[in-house]
């Protein structure tokens, strides 16, 4: 490979550090080793001349010409286009009938799309950089991606649970289609050994919508009822309800400590549940407490601690997930409502430019938001 290749993934790396969720450089040049993974050299010149609105194949055969003088016909640009999707490298929508593609972030994006394709080669990768840049980059917005909410279950009947809270209530009352798809997580730390400790089911991925995941053949459709089922499994099992960070989540990620790169970043911090959007906490009454551990067992954040021969809840690591409350026979813990509560965008769309403005400030801002009008790269 060239030096003016090597160059073209440092341009690539450059504009995807410019979206919401970055993609910063490193000393050890892992995140340049991972595009190199996912492109060839044209494919990297292809994404180049893409942004995060999704754009038709003519102005994107255009910037390819001038850019780099590039000419490909609109068959060639198309056929190129949609093996790149395939590849799950970009995203690829659908309006009036033809296709149009935008740049995928790293997580959630490319990372996520490789569900069903991943190689140990990959997952040593991915953890490498978490440690080593991108993971400080994934909670650096006070806006996460994710939020988490609580097992409906753990919840006293007096607290009126908002809808975007509710899980249950969302899934039953959505007009979109739903799916199940594997967790890209869990298959990854299984491939390097280490299986989740929680469940042996990793089709546990829940999605809302249209999306990329079916197009790709990577995900199946479900009805309401099955989608039910596995909030149920979920609680039973013991992992952590992560909807989307919007009041129309597109994903419902189903998480364990042990695998999800998320929670698994989040627990090396000394005060991890900042990064979190939640609007609950759990407290252990000591004086119900028999110390029987299984609030221990449950925690998937490490937030249970011993105090005596009781137990209580760090509220620095609590993210209010309720796991510990539901399985409590002496019902010595509870969830508790935060003063403050936390109200999420009304859409994905609105997360991201609310992470963009906090990053950018608004007066570049407003710059952003024309370009991507326009869809022009950031």
């Amino acid at each position: 490979m060239s030096n003016n290749d090597d160059g073209i993934y440092r341009q690539l790396q450059i504009q995807l550090d410019r979206y919401p969720i970055g993609y910063p450089a490193t000393k050890s040049g892992v995140e340049i080793d991972i595009l190199k993974y996912f492109f060839t050299p044209l494919e990297a010149k292809i994404a180049l001349c893409l942004t995060l609105r999704s754009i038709s194949v003519s102005p994107i055969r255009k910037r390819l010409k001038n850019k780099f003088g590039i000419e490909l016909s609109p068959d060639e640009l198309s056929a190129m286009l949609d093996e790149m999707f395939q590849k799950g490298v970009i995203r690829r929508s659908e309006s009036a009938g033809s296709f149009r593609y935008g740049i995928a972030m790293l997580a959630i994006g490319m990372f996520e799309y490789h569900v069903d394709d991943l190689t140990d080669e990959l997952v040593q990768m991915m953890h490498s950089y978490f440690d080593e840049a991108f993971g400080a980059e994934f909670f650096r917005s006070s806006l996460p991606q994710l939020r988490t909410s609580p097992h409906l279950k753990a919840l006293i009947p007096e607290y009126i649970v908002e809808p975007y809270d509710n899980m249950r209530h969302f899934i039953k009352h959505t007009r979109e289609p739903l799916y199940v798809a594997n967790c890209v997580c869990k298959q990854g730390e299984a491939l390097l050994g280490r299986p989740c400790k929680q469940t042996d089911n990793y089709e546990v991925c829940l999605l809302i919508g249209k999306t990329g995941y079916a197009a790709r053949g990577r995900a199946r459709e479900i009805s309401k009822d099955e989608c039910l089922k596995i909030l149920d499994m979920a609680e039973e099992r013991g992992m952590v309800l992560q909807p989307g960070n919007s009041r129309k989540p597109a994903c419902i990620c189903i998480c364990c400590g042990c695998c999800c790169g998320v929670l698994t970043t989040a627990k090396k911090q000394p005060r991890p549940a900042r990064f979190f959007a939640t609007n609950y906490y759990a407290r252990i009454d000591a004086s119900s407490c028999t110390g029987c551990g299984v609030c221990v067992k449950r925690c998937q954040m490490d937030a249970i601690v011993a105090d005596g021969k009781t137990f209580r809840v760090d509220r620095d690591r609590c993210i209010g997930c309720g796991l510990c409350v539901t399985r409590c026979k002496p019902k010595a813990a509870r969830l508790i409502r935060k003063d403050r509560i936390t109200v999420p965008p009304m859409n994905t769309e609105i997360l991201y430019l609310s992470i963009l403005m906090e990053r950018a400030g608004r007066k570049k801002m407003i710059v952003n938001m024309l370009k991507l009008l326009f869809g022009k790269p950031l």
